[in-house]
């Protein structure tokens, strides 16, 4: 095999080393995705008024703990007015309160922290039916899916790091297979 002082590599050596580097590439892989998709839902927006329509669209949503909707004005004179949302929540609406409205344009966000539902109304146009609720549940989204939403840039990672793994496992094979002690006299 090798002796004390060499430079070449044995197949013992190599396996320890790809090994060693394929658990950090998973390891590196799972905590970047983890990260990734860390610290809260993400974000959803609701149109306000769109097409010049009385209505929020969606006018009702379902998001995870840590989700910051964001209201985006596309047509003129609209609020938004709390109506009722669950013990604790502290949601106020749009500042100025049940007089104030704004105009297209205008953009308005609050990141949803406490389970339940929250129900809003646009104060000139809730005669018109321009209501909506936003409800809060662990697991986010009620559309079928059964866990949470994985963001594009940890499926492209996953997708890198299995990459990397088969090839250095692949490697391993070629040099378990075919040897790797070059050029020494057997």
């Amino acid at each position: 095999m090798s002796t004390e002082g060499s430079e070449s590599v044995t197949r013992r050596g190599f396996m320890r080393a790809a090994t060693g580097t394929a658990a950090a590439a998973g390891a590196a892989g799972t905590a970047a995705a983890q990260e990734e998709g860390g610290g809260g839902g993400g974000t959803q927006e609701v149109a306000v008024g769109p097409g010049g329509s009385l209505v929020y669209e969606p006018a009702d949503l379902t998001i995870a703990p840590g989700t910051t909707v964001n209201f985006v004005w596309e047509s003129d004179n609209h609020n938004i007015v709390v109506e009722s949302q669950p013990d604790g929540a502290g949601w106020e609406g749009t500042k100025g309160g049940a007089s104030k409205t704004y105009n297209t344009g205008h953009e308005y966000s609050h990141t949803f922290e406490t389970t339940g539902t929250y129900e809003y109304f646009c104060q000139p146009h809730k005669t018109a039916g321009m209501t909506a609720s936003i409800t809060v549940q662990e697991g986010g989204a009620s559309s079928g899916s059964s866990g949470p939403a994985i963001p594009s840039s940890a499926k492209t990672l996953s997708i890198a790091t299995t990459a990397a793994l088969v090839f250095t496992l692949g490697l391993a094979y070629f040099f378990m297979k075919y040897g790797g002690d070059y050029g020494q006299a057997e």
